[in-house]
């Protein structure tokens, strides 16, 4: 079980986290183990980001957590000091914060980089 499915059942009071806990049949080391449980039918829900919903072309049907239940999850992304190529690295994630690679990852499903 990953941190942030940890983190959103320890959300829950101790009674609801008990009755989610009782029902886990099974715990993949990875997002592939769980996808092809829920693709198989093998199991009726696992929790996954909803990028990786998407990612199965409406194979899978995301159930929203409520907000509060919801982690904050933030990916970094930085030019690494000494790169050979600095002008590329800075333009790559320039694109990936203003160009047609936050387009691409808005269209799978992730959200907006925080403000600074």
């Amino acid at each position: 079980m990953g941190a942030y499915t940890q983190t959103v059942l320890g959300e829950l009071g101790a009674s609801q986290r008990t009755a989610v806990l009782a029902n886990v049949k099974d715990r993949e080391p990875d997002v592939t183990g769980i996808v092809g449980k829920l693709t198989e039918g093998a199991v009726d829900a696992g929790f996954m980001y909803i990028t990786d919903v998407a990612a199965t072309g409406g194979r899978l049907k995301a159930i929203p957590l409520p907000a509060g239940l919801e982690p904050q999850v933030a990916y970094g992304v930085a030019v690494v000091k000494g790169t050979a190529h600095p002008g590329q690295a800075r333009a790559f994630v320039q694109g990936l914060l203003h160009g047609d690679g936050r387009a691409d990852l808005l269209a799978a499903g992730f959200r907006p980089p925080p403000s600074s």
